[in-house]
């Protein structure tokens, strides 16, 4: 188990900075290939599924990874809840799709349709936690963290492809719904993980408290995602949307590696220990991993956030540089946050996690709301809070998994390792740099990139020395 940990968690880093890295790239050209207009619904179509999505009764993955016994019967009456829910919730995206077009003057061609095939995602996605349960009963880590890479290299692939053969709308469409085909049929292919759908009343009431909890838990995840933009939105004004929605894909990319890595290895690791003394290594390794993925990128991106956004998107979005890299730094609490958030899940205290996440959720919405019409920067100050306060409460709630030393982990896993990818970042950039300013594209380049470098190798030896000095010892 330790060595199939140690490749999934090599896998998932991998698969991380690909969930990371493609959707930045991705955005970046179909922004420039399409219009606002366009980029936005499809956005809004993603969110809608999303959030349709989380009323799917998600939380029958954690149920079923809790319960031990049985797995197969489990596994097929979980998945026949999968697809009747997936199925009926269909006609409601299909009117929420058709409601956002309505207003809309003179769609491309295709666009609504487009719009309407995206949601698929909703049955395609519940249906594929079974197998992915599956695989995580199993320990199989890599496979877990190699279906993400796979799927959203594919994806990426596809989506670029017709893009270059002049047809942006149909490849923005393929680039979004083939995430989640291509996860399917990695997660699916050549691992014997799909079970026949099923019923079992007694499995599906053993399942369904814990199950709602659970579901309950990611609808509020979903909510804490999309309501700040929607409050900023209300409140601020188009511009300032427009510049905090810019900074959240920042975050948003981090949200992205950190349920890669949740769904491939933490989950499944914590759901295979049942001893304290395991739970505490494993919350160690986890909190290790994130540091080493997470906040490296962060790191690296926040020394050089006012070098990466005008490059990037163009010197008219220098000004959104400071609140994208306080959103990364958000990215990475985030990260941190998920590890306290798969541990809870997976043993039987979705109800604990349940009322944290509704209390982060409550604080944060009300602080978003007294700052958002300061600007951008103020919004994404109160969204990190609010990631911090969440930090907190959710660690707290795992101190007796920490062995009542959740401090001096921080400190060592957490805190003083970021302090040192900070300190690597910044003196990378200011060996290609000094105090040249502003530099050229080469320069920027070269200066981001040393920065990402000396970040990562701290980032790596700063997770490999633990495990080296408990040997030692």
């Amino acid at each position: 188990p330790q060595r199939a940990y140690l490749h999934g968690a090599a896998w998932a880093a991998l698969a991380g900075g690909a969930a990371i890295l493609l959707p930045l790239v991705v955005f970046v050209l179909f922004a420039r290939a399409l219009g606002p207009a366009e980029i936005g619904r499809f956005a809004l179509a993603v969110s809608l599924a999303e959030v349709l999505k989380a009323c799917g009764l998600p939380g029958f993955y954690e149920a079923v990874l809790h319960r031990r016994a049985r797995p197969a019967r489990n596994q097929a009456s979980a998945l026949t809840v999968f697809l009747l829910l997936g199925v009926s919730l269909l006609p409601l995206y299909a009117g929420g799709v058709l409601a956002l077009v309505q207003g809309a003057d003179a769609l491309p061609p295709g666009e609504t349709l487009m719009l309407l095939l995206i949601g698929l995602r909703i049955p395609l996605d519940l249906a594929l936690l079974q197998p992915q349960a599956e695989l995580a009963r199993r320990a199989a880590f890599s496979r877990l963290a190699m279906r993400g890479l796979a799927g959203n290299t594919a994806a990426a692939a596809l989506g670029l492809g017709l893009l270059a053969a002049g047809q942006p709308m149909l490849g923005l469409g393929a680039y979004t719904l083939g995430i989640s085909v291509g996860n399917a049929l990695a997660t699916v292919l050549g691992t014997r993980a799909l079970r026949w759908p099923g019923w079992s009343q007694p499995c599906i009431a053993a399942l369904w408290p814990e199950a709602v909890a659970a579901s309950a838990v990611r609808g509020c995840a979903t909510a804490n995602n999309q309501l700040d933009q929607l409050l900023v939105g209300a409140i601020a004004g188009p511009v300032i949307f427009a510049q905090f929605n810019l900074a959240k894909r920042i975050e948003s990319a981090f949200a992205s590696l950190s349920s890669s890595l949740t769904s491939s290895l933490f989950q499944p690791d914590f759901a295979r220990r049942a001893s304290p003394a395991g739970r505490t290594a494993g919350l160690g390794h986890a909190l290790s991993i994130v540091t080493a993925t997470s906040g490296a990128v962060a790191a690296g991106f926040m020394i050089c956030a006012d070098l990466f956004v005008p490059l990037m998107l163009g010197p008219a979005w220098a000004a959104v540089a400071p609140a994208a890299a306080v959103l990364a730094l958000s990215g990475y609490g985030r990260g941190l946050a998920s590890v306290h958030g798969a541990l809870l899940s997976v043993s039987g205290r979705n109800g604990l996690l349940l009322r944290r996440c509704v209390l982060m959720l409550l604080a944060g919405s009300l602080l978003v709301a007294m700052v958002a019409g300061q600007g951008a920067l103020a919004a994404a100050g109160a969204v990190a809070a609010q990631t911090l306060f969440g930090l907190v409460l959710l660690a707290l709630a795992t101190r007796a998994d920490a062995g009542g030393r959740t401090v001096p982990l921080y400190l060592f896993r957490v805190v003083l390792p970021f302090a040192g990818m900070l300190a690597a970042a910044l003196a990378g950039r200011w060996l290609v740099l000094g105090l040249a300013t502003p530099p050229g594209p080469a320069q920027a380049l070269a200066a981001m990139a040393l920065a990402g470098a000396a970040a990562a190798l701290v980032g790596l030896a700063a997770a490999a020395l633990p495990p080296l000095l408990a040997r030692a010892r």
